[in-house]
């Protein structure tokens, strides 16, 4: 089901294309930066935006970027989603760098506009939305905190990259290795049991190295992100914002 509130189209100064919730104006607000698959739907579409719109309605801005090989950043010819993602990174193309470079800017520009309070900027994303919110935090210290459902955390547990388990660099973009730039933030995971289409125990194998994290294994069968989950990640950035 999609949300009826349609988000702003915007780009920054550098032509970086993203979504916005219509904004909170008046004061620099907390602002949220929310993951899943195409911008626009990830702000409209259940339970994905659910996070966000909870936010939103408590006064918090909440902006959102096409992944890669979602929405406008899928090139022609190339597989879509995920399957564009292992063509990329197995042509040697650091897919998280480019993001990062996209999202610092849209953060530096809500920042300029006034709509970003530069101390409160959150990240959140579902399965290779929680993926790449991880991935956004360690490439800007700006991003304080991250919730994470269901998320990816190492490629190679992915279908879509069998073959590439010696690939230096899909091996290199496992969140495992962001651990040490994330100590300092707060994190906020939950995935269920058994869940094979991220592995369990890499999340979980993630979550420990970090320091701190809240880190809820449900007991619920396969790759799922429910509603109920959301309402906890947004009481949670609620209650870091107090």
């Amino acid at each position: 089901m999609k949300n009826a509130d349609q988000p702003l189209q915007l780009t920054t100064g550098n032509g970086t294309a993203f979504c916005l919730l219509p904004p909170h104006r008046g004061t620099p607000r907390p602002v949220l930066l929310l993951f899943a698959m195409a911008g626009t739907d990830t702000l409209t579409m259940e339970p994905y935006c659910r996070v966000g719109r909870l936010l939103h309605a408590h006064g918090w801005n909440v902006a959102s970027l096409d992944l890669p090989c979602h929405g406008a950043d899928r090139r022609a010819g190339e597989p879509p989603e995920l399957a564009g993602w292992a063509a990329r990174i197995a042509n040697g193309e650091d897919i998280v760098a480019a993001f990062q470079t996209r999202v610092n800017a849209v953060v530096e520009h809500l920042v300029a506009t006034g709509v970003a309070d530069p101390a409160q900027i959150a990240a959140a994303g579902t399965s290779r939305g929680g993926f790449m919110a991880f991935h956004t935090a360690a490439g800007n210290p700006r991003i304080r905190a991250v919730a994470a459902f269901a998320p990816v955390t190492d490629l190679l547990a992915l279908t879509e990259f069998a073959g590439q388990a010696q690939n230096p660099l899909a091996k290199r973009l496992a969140l495992v290795h962001a651990a040490e730039t994330l100590r300092d933030r707060a994190a906020w995971i939950t995935i269920g049991n058994a869940d094979t289409r991220v592995d369990t125990s890499k999340a979980v194998a993630f979550a420990h190295a970090l320091t701190g994290a809240v880190l809820r294994v449900l007991p619920t069968p396969g790759h799922h992100s429910f509603a109920e989950r959301h309402d906890d990640a947004a009481a949670w950035f609620q209650k870091r914002d107090n």
